[in-house]
Parts: C-alpha cells; structure tokens; sequence
C-alpha cells in the first residue's frame, strides 16, 4: 500500500535526522569538556536547536497527514489547501 511506504519512508528520514542530532549533541559534549571557544558552542547549540525544530515540524506534518490519510477521508481542494496552510503557520 502507498500509504504505509510513505510512513516507512518517512520514518526512516526521521530517525536519520535524529541520528544527526544525535552526533551534533556528541560533538557539543566534546566542545564542553575540551573547552572550545564560546562562539563555536554557540553556533552547535543553535544548530541543534533549528535540528530538533525541523524534526519537531516534521512530525507534527507527519501526524496531521497520518490521521487524514488514515480515515480514508477523501478532501476537497480546498481542504487540502486548508491543511497546508496549517502545516505552513506551525512551521514558522
């Protein structure tokens, strides 16, 4: 079924983009304990933090499609569009 690749695909770029919040929280670990320069722990953390964000933003899309498409609910154009403007306001 299209529906179940799509959440499978999707699922695996989520835990890829974890993945590299993960290696972005390893390296900030490791900038802490050798002392690096201040400006350079600022740049991670707010990397992380626009990461973690993203991911955020991308699973709130997912779940709002998901239950749409879990329904079964065939949508007007126009609710489509309603939907996307949705996910665009979240997203900002």
């Amino acid at each position: 079924m299209i529906i179940n690749d799509a959440i499978k695909k999707r699922r695996a770029e989520n835990l890829n983009h974890l993945n590299r919040i993960q290696g972005q929280i390893e390296t900030l670990k490791k900038y802490l304990s050798e002392g690096a320069d201040c400006i350079d722990i600022a740049m991670l953390t707010t990397s992380i933090s626009k990461s973690f964000d993203s991911l955020r933003n991308r699973t709130m899309e997912g779940s709002i499609l998901n239950q749409v498409l879990a329904e079964g609910v065939d949508l007007s154009e126009k609710q489509k569009s309603q939907i996307q403007q949705i996910i665009k306001l979240h997203n900002k």
